[in-house]
């Protein structure tokens, strides 16, 4: 075979300049300097309209998983529907399970995965009140079957829970859960599962922030009971909102992975890379021209595979107007395998990695997270934050932006604020399931439309 030289493209272009982009680009100003089109974010971070070669600070994060994790949420009422729905997911495309305790109204684990083979799927127990109970009765179905050939996540998350569900903070059960499933890399006793926080309203520095010092709080509690954080930083499984921000969702997961390896230095060891599962935002959806809700979630879960999550947790798109049915589930499976069957993205490492926008961004952000964690360490750590009210007072203040910014028509909601259809006829759903009762409740986007009835 011949050899070709390379071909000399770039030779065939004219060099173009950044001044000659701007100056392309104040063109359609109308006398505007392009600085006009620079925002700010709630968390002080500037978005600019340019990016260039001179700001390129090189990949900021070592890229995460590949090929993820089609992980489908079973919340129904009663074990029977929620059997009923696991076998369903699993048998038309799904490849793992996360199973909602809560909205099930049991912890009859035997009941709930009857006929379904533990050793060859990955079962992830959401954060729920069951607690220590539910984490143990998995483990002995997976003792049942060879623990060492089992994969998933127990579930246990003392300080996310109570957020989410209420009450006092139960830290029975993780050091014995942790030591039972320290010699298999596969299985997860411990969850920092900070999407509580961002569906009440907190900012991606903010559900970072809340995430680290959790993530600490527990290596702590571990460490004073005889775990060492070398012992116990594979024990960890983190989950992270994902929604309709491209970018940002994208910058999160990424800054997540480069924070989690900064904690863990540290606390004096070799870090070990961090195990993600993403859930598309609940908060996102609206009640009001659910159809669109097909495309947050897709873009959530798009956004959120590519920047390296491990699983992701697709929401259903009716699940706003109460129990998801057959084809809400099946619409939210199949967006999934579409992007990783037929468009192949699974094979692509961090597509966005090297993007002069995308690495700022990542670089950023992990550094406005990292603030905020220094602040809620030097408040005494994430417990003492919880109680004195200082998390729920910044969640506080960042919801309030996004609601003005909503209110306002600053931000575009397609269906409420934007494009609204006042022939829209509303989709029926069965009566919903139970909601959690704790301090941090969600804040669905599209509430205050809905609320008032007021749309543009």
């Amino acid at each position: 075979m011949a050899d070709f030289p390379p071909m000399q493209l770039t030779n065939e272009f004219e060099q173009v300049s950044n001044s000659d982009w701007v100056a392309l680009a104040e063109k359609t100003l109308k006398g505007e300097p392009l600085e006009s089109l620079a925002t700010t974010t709630v968390d002080g971070i500037s978005i600019q309209p340019i990016y260039s070669a001179s700001e390129n600070i090189g990949r900021t994060i070592s890229p995460g998983s590949d090929e993820w994790d089609i992980r489908a949420l079973v919340m129904s009422s009663g074990p029977d529907t929620a059997n009923q729905i696991a076998h369903e997911e699993l048998t038309k495309g799904s490849t793992s399970l996360l199973i909602d305790l809560f909205s099930i109204g049991s912890s009859n684990l035997e009941q709930i995965l009857e006929g379904i083979y533990p050793e060859m799927t990955t079962i992830s127990l959401h954060p729920n009140p069951y607690g220590f109970e539910a984490g143990e009765k998995l483990l002995e179905l997976w003792r049942s079957k060879n623990l060492s050939s089992c994969k998933g996540d127990l579930g246990l998350d003392p300080l996310g829970v109570s957020s989410r569900y209420g009450g006092e903070t139960d830290w029975n059960g993780i050091v014995e859960a942790t030591i039972s499933t320290q010699d298999h890399p596969d299985v997860h006793s411990i969850t920092v599962d900070s999407t509580v926080y961002a569906e009440a309203g907190a900012s991606e520095a903010w559900e970072l922030a809340c995430s680290l010092s959790t993530a600490v709080a527990y290596l702590r509690h571990l460490q004073d009971n005889g775990i060492e954080p070398s012992d116990a930083a594979g024990s960890f499984t983190f989950t992270y909102s994902a929604d309709t921000d491209q970018f940002f969702t994208m910058a999160k997961f990424r800054a997540a992975r480069y924070l989690w390896e900064q904690v863990q230095q540290h606390c004096g060891i070799s870090p070990m890379p961090q195990h993600q599962t993403a859930v598309t935002s609940a908060a996102m959806l609206t009640r009001s021209d659910p159809w669109m809700n097909l495309l947050r979630t897709t873009v959530a879960a798009f956004a959120a595979g590519t920047a390296g999550a491990n699983a992701v947790t697709l929401r259903s798109f009716d699940t706003p107007l109460g129990q998801p049915d057959e084809f809400g589930r099946r619409l939210a499976r199949n967006s999934q395998l579409l992007l990783t069957e037929e468009s192949g993205l699974g094979q692509v490492s961090d597509p966005g990695g090297g993007s002069w926008y995308l690495e700022n961004l990542t670089k950023r952000l992990s550094e406005e997270s990292w603030k905020r964690f220094q602040i809620i360490e030097a408040e005494g750590g994430m417990q003492n934050t919880l109680t004195s009210g200082k998390i729920h007072s910044e969640i506080e203040t960042t919801w309030k932006a996004r609601k003005n910014s909503l209110e306002s028509g600053e931000t575009s909601l397609i269906g409420v604020n934007i494009y609204a259809n006042p022939e829209e006829e509303t989709l029926s759903r069965s009566s919903s399931l139970p909601s959690p009762d704790g301090p941090f409740k969600l804040r669905r986007w599209s509430e205050p439309f809905e609320e008032s009835g007021k749309k543009s």
